[in-house]
């Protein structure tokens, strides 16, 4: 009888009556990710060739909503902890298909949310490898045949982990037909400078709702939940490990170093939670997308119900998906009180989608409908905690268990 029951109760969802043996395997799924190991596995070891810089198209999505159109939107506060992961200090475009075209940078665009865009700046002949840039790269990916035709960005969060954004590694909703066959990463690129070398992979990570189509997006995979990728780098060919050479990033979640002003200064700043981004990239608008860009803005929380996204302005456009947006980005001075949520250079999200407005888009990183737990392991909560769990931890990814082999944190 019990089994009578668990088999026969059903619930009404969008029209459809689901077993609640369905809706539990469902509601699994939303919170699973897939590794692209078994579908790449042939093109491991064959060589790829790139496409020249003239010719290497972007994938960035773009957003066809008008933000001053856009009421559907509307801040929110996030509830859970928030928290963050450490950083490590390491040691020692004419040329692309433009999703936003812009003739000049401006100090704010239609959208009238204003930022700041320029060239990196430093005193070598490469301002990308100095630290902390050089934890941020540009990516070339292969969708189809052997040829590297794409282009995207990244950082490193571990010694031989990447993040990006999924839509640059995968076609939203393609399932296994989606992937890219590889990638390759140049971290701290500068013209035709790779101080570095380069990384390939075959071996890339992507949330289940994100692969089969089924995130929570305002648009067909664009304005998503979980545009996020996690990459499992192989060594250059010198046999180094990307982090031992550039050091990584931090991450954080559920709102880490945002905040909502005071009730005295609501009237200057206004309720919105916000936190200062720092975005890095490669755009293909600024140096042909051969040197990177850095663009500092407010990014302002923005959720309508269950999509929960990051909103700044930017300049940068498409070659920058997947570069990372920081929070106290920089290095700490001697003395003085840097305030609350102050640990350094920790990404809260990557860039996942631009407009015509000069405002891009991430994906929040933390709790949602297809994440919803605190703590994913001791990876943190929510999609960024469940994926770095499935990448370093989780002993059912065979092909993964990067922290048992030295290569996540």
């Amino acid at each position: 009888m019990q089994v009578f029951v668990r088999q026969s109760l059903a619930i009404v969802s969008t029209g459809l009556l689901l077993s609640l043996q369905s809706y539990e395997a469902i509601a699994q799924n939303r919170s699973s990710t897939v590794s692209s190991d078994s579908v790449n596995q042939s093109y491991r070891t064959q060589q790829f060739n790139t496409l020249p810089e003239n010719q290497l198209k972007s994938r960035m999505p773009r957003d066809s909503v008008k933000a001053s159109t856009n009421s559907a939107f509307s801040a929110g506060i996030v509830t859970g902890t928030s928290g963050a992961v450490k950083p490590s200090n390491g040691n020692s475009n004419t040329n692309e298909q433009l999703d936003l075209p812009i003739d000049s940078p401006l100090s704010f665009g239609t959208s009238k949310v204003p930022y700041s865009t320029s060239r990196v700046l430093g005193g070598t002949t490469n301002p990308a490898q100095n630290n902390l840039y050089r934890r941020a790269g540009k990516l070339y990916m292969a969708f189809g045949g052997t040829t590297y035709n794409t282009v995207c960005s990244a950082s490193m969060i571990g010694k031989s982990l990447l993040i990006t954004a999924a839509h640059c590694i995968h076609d939203y909703g393609r399932g296994n037909n989606g992937w890219a066959r590889k990638v390759k990463f140049v971290p701290a690129k500068n013209s035709a400078t790779e101080p570095y070398l380069s990384f390939e992979s075959t071996q890339y990570m992507i949330p289940t709702a994100y692969f089969n189509g089924t995130d929570t997006c305002t648009q067909t995979g664009v304005v998503c939940n979980n545009d996020i990728a996690l990459v499992a780098l192989n060594n250059n060919s010198s046999g180094q490990q990307a982090g031992n050479l550039t050091g990584w990033f931090g991450y954080g979640w559920n709102g880490y170093s945002y905040a909502v002003p005071g009730a005295a200064y609501q009237g200057v700043f206004g309720n919105k939670l916000f936190a200062s981004i720092t975005q890095l990239g490669y755009p293909g608008s600024f140096d042909s997308g051969l040197r990177m860009q850095i663009n500092t803005a407010y990014g302002a929380y923005y959720a309508t119900g269950n999509l929960k996204n990051t909103w700044l302005g930017s300049a940068m456009t498409g070659g920058s998906s997947g570069g990372p947006w920081l929070v106290n980005f920089g290095e700490d001075a001697s003395g003085g009180d840097y305030g609350s949520s102050n640990i350094r250079n920790v990404i809260v999200g990557v860039t996942s989608y631009g407009n015509s407005e000069q405002r891009m888009g991430s994906s929040w990183f933390g709790q949602n409908l297809e994440f919803p737990n605190a703590a994913y392991g001791n990876r943190g909560a929510g999609n960024i905690g469940k994926l770095v769990y499935d990448a370093c931890d989780n002993s059912a990814l065979s092909a993964w268990k990067l922290q048992s082999k030295g290569r996540c944190t």
